[in-house]
Formats: structure tokens, sequence, C-alpha cells
């Protein structure tokens, strides 16, 4: 059986990870904006047919902002805003559709979508040359937030290298190609921190920045840093394969640390051969590189995580599903009394107290807000007696949080349509957000009459097909759903028939 399971290991580590061949170097397609060759790691690449091109670093390239809030991104063009949905083929600008050839699509950490998102959406000119194997892209939205300025209002970006908070006044360290830069910070600094997978984005200080995070920071006239926005990007998972310095999670993910990476076993810094198959992981890496800087793991254990004189018994969460805005998540820990005790909900909110109410009892809650998105994280506690090294345990249950609902993205008869078939199929497609989409939530209205009996219905999508003719004029739909959350999304629109 052990023999087996490194059988397997190695077959999914050689799936992820790949063969180098011998033969001919296949050169990475280039990028010129305006005439300038401009730095892109990872490159544009063909998938599934269709050129993609990495969205980011374009659109900052163009001085254009970049808004990531799980799978929608959005930018603006002076006052037109332009929205792109992962895995959806129409983008809106100013909410209007316009569609793509191809759907973006995140590889290796890194979104991506076709050229026509920059010459449809960003009106820009772009085109695949085969012979000089480049993309060329000629905007005249280049220079307008240039990054590296100085003066009143004007913003600066690049990839922490580090904050020092202890030098007066505090200063953060900025690396841009090959710029580095150390900027002083305004003491009442505003300081926003977003994980651009799962759409969180939290107010937060200094201590809350990492090295390695990607941040956007906006200076006043006198070279002041007045705000912070900390971006980075997370995957979380269980490791399904361990070896030679890379894990493979559950989902396929590889993940390849570098020296930078900072590497934690049940609070414990630790190196990447400590981790084994069934460690449930928290990765943050650089959303600008793609490089992973930090791995929170824990493991499991069917006895105190200490033996000795401070141990800790068990902690529970409840409620056990997930929870949206306002509810309110209670941990209670049984431990070696007389303790100081906190938790952490993955990587995202840490350092929360656990008070003792009673003798070895600790207990804490957490009321969900605003702007709070994760998925299936270890709540993790930690417990010091006496002053002495903390211990740590994990929780058996995961928790989810949710607080922006599913999307309704496509839909059709469309909004305005007129149609010729007096029994036309009438459906909404369904975009989840970092919980599922509840299938059973899912109802469709025709006319004021509750159809949903006669749907058909998955978490993807809900499907009508009327069993009489309607007759000639508008018919009005309303679909709503919900995901496992509770959060509720409505949409109405309204078509028309003319058979006759």
């Amino acid at each position: 059986m052990k023999k087996l399971a490194c059988v397997l290991a190695a077959v999914m580590l050689t799936a992820a990870v790949g063969h180098k061949r011998p033969g001919k170097t296949i050169r990475p397609i280039a990028v010129i904006l305006n005439g300038m060759h401009l730095s892109v790691n990872p490159a544009p690449q063909f998938y599934r047919y269709h050129l993609l091109v990495p969205v980011r670093r374009i659109i900052e390239a163009l001085g254009l902002q970049f808004q990531r809030a799980g799978r929608n991104v959005t930018t603006y063009v002076g006052a037109k805003q332009i929205t792109l949905t992962i895995g959806s083929t129409r983008a809106l600008v100013d909410g209007d559709p316009v569609y793509l050839d191809a759907a973006p699509v995140e590889i290796g950490n890194t979104l991506y979508a076709p050229l026509r998102f920059f010459t449809a959406a960003l009106d820009a000119q772009a085109n695949f040359d085969r012979q000089t194997n480049s993309v060329e892209i000629v905007s005249s939205l280049i220079g307008r937030s240039a990054p590296g300025t100085t003066g009143a209002g004007t913003k600066t970006r690049g990839t922490v290298t580090a904050v020092d908070l202890d030098s007066s006044p505090t200063t953060i360290t900025l690396t841009y190609n090959a710029s580095i830069r150390t900027l002083p910070i305004d003491s009442n600094a505003q300081v926003v921190v977003q994980d651009v997978n799962t759409g969180t984005s939290n107010s937060g200080d200094l201590a809350d920045i990492h090295a390695g995070d990607w941040a956007e920071v906006m200076l006043d006239k006198g070279g002041l840093v007045k705000h912070v926005v900390d971006a980075y990007g997370s995957h979380t998972g269980t490791i399904a394969a361990a070896a030679s310095g890379v894990i493979v999670l559950g989902d396929g993910r590889v993940i390849s640390p570098s020296r930078a990476t900072a590497i934690t076993l049940n609070g414990d810094t630790v190196t990447i051969d400590r981790l084994q198959v069934g460690d449930a992981v928290s990765v943050r890496y650089n959303i600008d590189t793609s490089e992973p800087r930090q791995i929170v793991a824990t493991r499991k254990s069917s006895v105190s995580a200490t033996p000795g004189p401070v141990a800790i018994e068990a902690l529970t969460v409840s409620p056990q599903r997930p929870l949206r805005r306002n509810d309110t998540l209670y941990v209670i820990m049984h431990a070696t009394p007389g303790g100081v005790a906190s938790y952490d909900l993955g990587p995202y909110v840490m350092g929360l107290p656990l008070r003792e109410s009673g003798s070895g009892t600790y207990s804490g809650n957490y009321k969900v807000g605003a702007g709070v998105n994760f998925a299936n994280v270890p709540v993790s506690g930690h417990l010091s007696v006496h002053g002495g090294a903390p211990t740590t345990w994990e929780s058996p249950a995961l928790v989810s949080i949710s607080t922006e609902p599913p999307g309704i993205s496509d839909f059709a008869p469309g909004n305005g349509v007129t149609v010729n078939n007096s029994r036309p199929s009438i459906y909404a497609t369904f975009v989840s957000g970092v919980v599922p989409v509840n299938a059973s939530s899912a109802k469709i209205e025709v006319n004021g009459h509750d159809v949903t009996s006669s749907a058909t219905r998955s978490d993807r999508f809900i499907d009508y097909m009327p069993q009489v003719d309607y007759g000639n004029g508008p018919v009005r739909v309303i679909v709503r759903v919900s995901d496992e959350a509770g959060n509720t999304s409505t949409r109405s629109w309204t078509f028309y028939i003319k058979s006759r």
C-alpha cells in the first residue's frame, strides 16, 4: 500500500510539472506596447486554440486601475466602467455586453483574456505578428498614470520588498521592474488589504502588509504615502502529493516555493520537505509574479498538540455552515486553564481573542462584516501559559464566509428581444462566488406565475420550457437564486413574442 501511494504521488507530480524534452527552444511571445517592449512574465500563450494575454500587467501598463472581486475584474477608462468575468465570454462596458471569442481564464495564478478584450472593450488596436512572435498593442491610454511618478494625488505601485515599522517615519519599499523606491508613510495613512482570489477587502494597518505582496500607494504633494492598497492572491487546499521541494494540492495545483517563501507548520517555521500528504495549506502569492511567498500548513493530530502541562484538548466552531454578513461564528477551546488564547481564520483574520469563561474553557465570537469572503479555511487556536511558547490546535471543521451574492449572468431570450416562437426556452445561468450556488434555491416566475416546478435546475443554470403557447406581446421573467450562505440575487427582464 505504501509503495502504491508513492507511485500515485510520483504520477501526480509528473503530470503537474511535466518533463522537459530536448529539441527546439520555443521563444515566449513578446508584448509590444506603443512600440516599446513590455516585460511580461508569464508571457502570452495559446490556450485551446486561442491567443490569451495576461490582463493585469497590460492594464496597469496602460495606466488604468485593476480591481478584482472574486471572479470579476473592473477597470475604468475615463468615466467608462469595464467589467470582465472569469469564465464568461461576455464583458460589460457601462453595462452593455461586449462578446469575446474566448472566456478569460486563470492559468498558474495569472488571469488571461483574448486580444479582443483590449480591442473591443479598451478601444486599443491589437494584433499578433506570427513572424516576430509578438503581440502588438497600440493605445492612446498609455501614460495616464504611469508608475514611479510623484506629486499630489499620484500613484506608484510594485512588489513590497520591506515595511520598516521602526523607522521614523515608517517606510515602505516597492520594487517595480528594475526600480526600487523607499517611500515614507504618513502616520494617518489608510491601509486596505485585498485578497484578489476571494474578493476579501478589509481595512488594516501596516503590520498586515507582507513582503512579497503587490501594493499600490497614493502620494501627497510632499511625497508622503497617504493610502495603501495591499493585494495578494491565495489558494487553500489539502496536499495530495509532495516530493522534491514541490507540493500538489487536491485540485491539481502545483506549489513550488522559492527561497523567499516563508513556510510554517502548526505555527513552527519549517522547510517544504516537512510537509506531508493530508496537511491543510493556505498559500499566499504575489499577484504580479505568481511566486508563493507564504505557506501556512496545519496538521491534525489524534493527541493534544503539546503533551505535558500545556495542552489543547478540543477546538469547536459553530454554526458549521457557510456564513454571510452579520452572521456570528462562535469558537470554543478546551485547554489548560490560566493561559492567554487566540484564534485565526486561516490567513485572512488573525489574532482574534479567546477569553477564559470557565476553568480551561476559552470562548470567542466573530461577527461577519462586509467584504469578507473565503472558503474552507481552517480555524487555528493558540494558547500560551505563563509566557511560554504558544501551543497550536486546529478545528476539524472548516469555515466558509460569503458576503457577496452569486451572479446571474447570461439569460435568454434577452431583455427587449422579440422572438417568433410561442414556446421559447427561457433560461438563466449562475456564477457562484466563494461558496457554491444552492441549486434548490433557484426560482423562476413567468408573467407572475411560479413555474419552478416545471423547470430544470442545477447549480449553474435554470431552464424552463413552456408547456403552453404564449400569446403575442410582452413576457416578464423573474429569476432568483441563493448561495449556500443565503446570499440572494434577483434578475428580471422582459422579452416579446410576435409569432404571426
